[in-house]
């Protein structure tokens, strides 16, 4: 973690003295968002219906398993989803580009690979989001559109925003970049259709104890907790399932590997986070933290011995197409487990828009609590 990625979770002398350049910020921040309420910039409404999926705070919060989950949960319902990305890590692209099977990371950018693969629905990718949703509306059969993140685009509309936060590191110091993690002040909460909390997973299922983990003393803050108070059930966590072995393609259950030594790869938001889930099921890792996006090389995933590899979905859309990749290296599937408060909250959500958009059901519920992502 970095210098200034650390000052986030303090006030420290970094993020005091970063402090005056956060008011500047903030106060860009409120003249856009006037701008585009004023009409002064224009917003792009769209004939489908967009839910974005995003979060306040720089780094990984878990928003792209849950965007995969709740196109799974709707499209069992009845509805027809497509996403939207900016593609970030792929080809910048200033037209809306729609994935294919033959899409890698580089061409699209690794998170929209992997939702592509782990949903089969419509995906487009573009730098201006709401021309990406202009192209599913018109060369697709979608009638609803989910954004993975695009909470600051505000030239592409909306009807429902969903918040994801991250339970264990929060919302920081509560501060505005540079000097905190924040690209949002925490009142944008209030405007959220729904708020979702990550928990760290642990093997137990019994909601109560899930319950009972602290969350970060940000989320306790007088004026946060007061956002917060409706959501703090709304909690779901990341289950790691399987191991499928890159070389092979071959499954194996997750729990052969406890006990073992491994050797954890992660260039995800929160490499942390990945690394704590591994340990919670017992496995003996050996962490190896990556950035965000990282092009990986055989070199990030070789290593004397013949200990496991274990890397997250993201990582496998890149080190699937590297040409002699170590036959150690598995991608650690999961699933998302989704709290009663937050599955009753998203059956909600998807009702409303049911009826705003004259959608049919094709049963009284969105599907099961646990939905596989491998």
């Amino acid at each position: 973690m970095r210098r200034i990625e650390r000052s986030w979770q303090t006030r420290n002398w970094l993020s005091c003295l970063l402090w005056p350049v956060s008011m500047i910020y903030g106060l860009l921040l409120g003249v856009r968002q006037l701008a585009y309420r004023s009409g002064i910039c224009r917003v792009n409404s769209s004939e489908l219906p967009v839910v974005v999926i995003g979060n306040l705070s720089v780094g990984g919060t878990g928003k792209t398993p849950l965007c995969a989950e709740l196109v799974k949960r709707f499209q069992q319902a009845g509805w027809r989803p497509a996403i939207v990305s900016r593609g970030y890590g792929g080809k910048r692209r200033q037209t809306p580009h729609r994935l294919s099977a033959d899409d890698t990371a580089t061409t699209a950018g690794d998170e929209p690979v992997m939702l592509y693969r782990q949903t089969g629905v419509p995906v487009c990718v573009c730098i201006d989001r709401a021309a990406a949703v202009a192209h599913i509306a018109r060369y697709s059969d979608a009638d609803i559109v989910f954004s993975d993140d695009g909470v600051q685009h505000l030239s592409m509309g909306r009807v429902a925003e969903i918040i994801v936060i991250d339970g264990k590191r929060g919302l920081g110091n509560l501060w505005l970049l540079p000097a905190g993690p924040l690209r949002q002040p925490t009142r944008h909460l209030a405007a959220a259709e729904l708020v979702a909390i990550q928990l760290p997973y642990r093997e137990s299922t019994d909601e109560a104890q899930v319950q009972t983990r602290k969350l970060h003393h940000s989320l306790l803050h007088s004026a946060t907790w007061k956002l917060l108070a409706p959501s703090q059930d709304q909690t779901f966590e990341l289950v790691p399932t399987l191991a499928v072995n890159l070389a092979t393609g071959r499954s194996t259950e997750l729990a052969s590997f406890v006990g073992r030594r491994v050797h954890a790869v992660a260039g995800i938001g929160h490499p942390q986070r990945f690394f704590d889930a591994l340990q919670a099921m017992g496995i003996l890792v050996e962490p190896h933290a990556l950035p965000d996006h990282h092009v990986f090389t055989l070199q990030d995933v070789s290593f004397p011995g013949e200990a496991p590899v274990l890397v997250t979905a993201k990582d496998a859309v890149k080190l699937a197409s590297l040409v002699g990749l170590p036959s150690t290296v598995h991608e650690v599937g999961t699933r998302v487990r989704l709290s009663s408060a937050l599955e009753l909250a998203i059956d909600d959500l998807e009702r409303s828009l049911r009826q705003r958009f004259h959608q049919h059901p094709v049963s009284e519920g969105t599907g099961a609590r646990e939905v596989e992502n491998l």
